[in-house]
């Protein structure tokens, strides 16, 4: 884009588009500079439709809805938009009739063949070939509007707007922008856009006199039914003020009738009410002598009744007093007996455990008489051991003592015993093992006991 380009963006409020002020492109509205890379990553959002052309040929496969491609310096893409959009448009003409009257609708269409609409419009630059080919439907609908109101009655454009305008509207429009073509058109390929509907929003007749002539039927009509149902109202509002002048007489009249009926009605109830009230008093004064001897007697009956209820009680208080002298002398001699059967339960744990702590006694002292016996038997044994050590210590230390002894030659050496026989061990029965073992001994030291050393 050119650097002598500027835009203006900052003035605009809601709704306007911002647009180019200086350069070739002045008072185009503003383009997405992604979208006109010359080259790099491309990308349409998902509501729009890539068109990617490579030598002239539209490329099918890097085309596509919401596709984004890498576009080489060699490549043109063109941004189609297939969201709904929607224009509105407003025909001033007049009727068949000569009354100028003013068409206001709207339109909502979409491109639904982006291929198609990238041929016939330059949607490299998509906000201005968004903004033409709305500005191009809105003069095709004027200009068909104009041309079929010329030909309508007033009535009809006021009362069949759907049927004759729009319609007719949708009809010799649609094939041209959609994807057939117009009948006449021979190239059957039309600009690739449908339109999904167009309504006729109002419709207004543009001289006030006229309307007011087109009105003035109505308003007689309407102003004629006003006046008879006036009429007729007033009519009704009299009928029945009679019937109610004629009903308020007549009720006069029974009411009179009533109050005199009843005037001897009451006068008849006062007789009959002195009479029942002579009666009254009469059977009250009956009444209250009866009444009084009735309270005598409830009395004499009330009295004879607390009489017997105080014998009775005294009788169940006699009563209960007996039967709690029972229970108590019941309960001393279950106490009695239970302090017996303890007393005797408890000489009988007593006794047992005495027996138990004799018994546990002679126990204890067979155990200690035990470990005193083995006590005492340890104490021999270890006697007799040391008695044997202290022994071999005395040998010990008197062998050489009895190596210089024993330098002369022993010969022989007999042993007499004297007691039992038979084999039986006697008292020198252990003096030859004992000298046997002293040479040995001797031996051990070097000393010979036959003279040899």
């Amino acid at each position: 884009m050119a650097e002598t380009e500027s835009i203006v963006a900052s003035e605009a409020g809601p709704g306007t588009i911002a647009r180019y002020q200086h350069g070739w492109r002045s008072g185009k509205p503003v383009e997405d500079p992604e979208k006109l890379k010359r080259w790099g990553l491309v990308g349409a959002k998902p509501s729009e439709y890539l068109v990617c052309t490579r030598g002239g040929v539209v490329d099918r496969k890097r085309s596509g809805q919401g596709r984004r491609i890498f576009k080489w310096p060699w490549e043109s893409i063109a941004i189609v938009p297939t969201t709904l959009q929607r224009i509105e448009f407003t025909a001033d003409q007049i009727t068949r009739e000569h009354v100028g009257v003013s068409v206001t609708g709207i339109a909502v269409y979409r491109i639904a063949e982006p291929v198609l609409a990238a041929h016939v419009l330059n949607f490299t630059y998509v906000e201005a070939a968004s903004e033409k080919l709305g500005a191009t439907l809105r003069e095709m609908f004027v200009g068909a509007a104009r041309r079929l109101i010329a030909n309508l009655a007033l009535d009809e454009c006021l009362t069949r707007r759907k049927e004759t305008i729009a319609g007719y509207l949708m009809e010799e429009i649609a094939p041209v922008v959609g994807g057939h073509g117009a009948a006449a058109d021979t190239t059957n390929r039309g600009w690739g856009v449908v339109l999904d509907t167009i309504e006729i929003q109002q419709v207004t007749v543009q001289s006030q006199q006229v309307f007011a002539d087109l009105q003035a039927p109505f308003r007689a009509a309407i102003a004629g039914r006003a006046e008879l149902a006036d009429l007729d109202r007033k009519r009704a509002v009299a009928e029945r003020r009679a019937v109610t002048a004629r009903e308020i007489r007549a009720l006069e009249a029974q009411a009179e009738a009533e109050a005199t009926e009843v005037e001897a009605r009451e006068a008849a109830r006062r007789a009959e009410i002195a009479a029942n009230a002579t009666r009254q008093v009469t059977e009250l004064e009956r009444d209250k002598a009866l009444h009084q001897i009735r309270i005598a007697e409830e009395q004499r009956r009330a009295k004879a009744t607390a009489d017997a209820a105080a014998v009775e009680a005294e009788r169940v208080r006699l009563e209960a007093l007996h039967r709690q002298s029972v229970l108590q002398l019941e309960h001393e001699r279950a106490l009695a007996n239970e302090r017996q059967a303890h007393d005797t339960e408890l000489a009988r744990l007593r006794s047992e455990l005495a027996i138990e702590l004799r018994t546990r006694e002679a126990d204890a002292r067979e155990h200690e008489n035990q470990l005193d016996a083995g006590h005492q038997r340890r104490l021999a044994e270890l006697e007799r051991e040391l008695a044997q050590v202290r022994a071999r210590q005395a040998l010990v230390a008197g062998l050489p003592q009895i190596a210089l002894a024993l330098r002369q030659q022993v010969g022989e050496l007999n042993v007499t015993q004297i007691g039992p026989g038979d084999g039986a061990p006697g008292v020198l029965s252990a003096v030859p093992a004992a000298i046997a073992q002293l040479l040995a001994l001797a031996k051990s030291f070097g000393i010979d006991p036959a003279g040899e050393n």
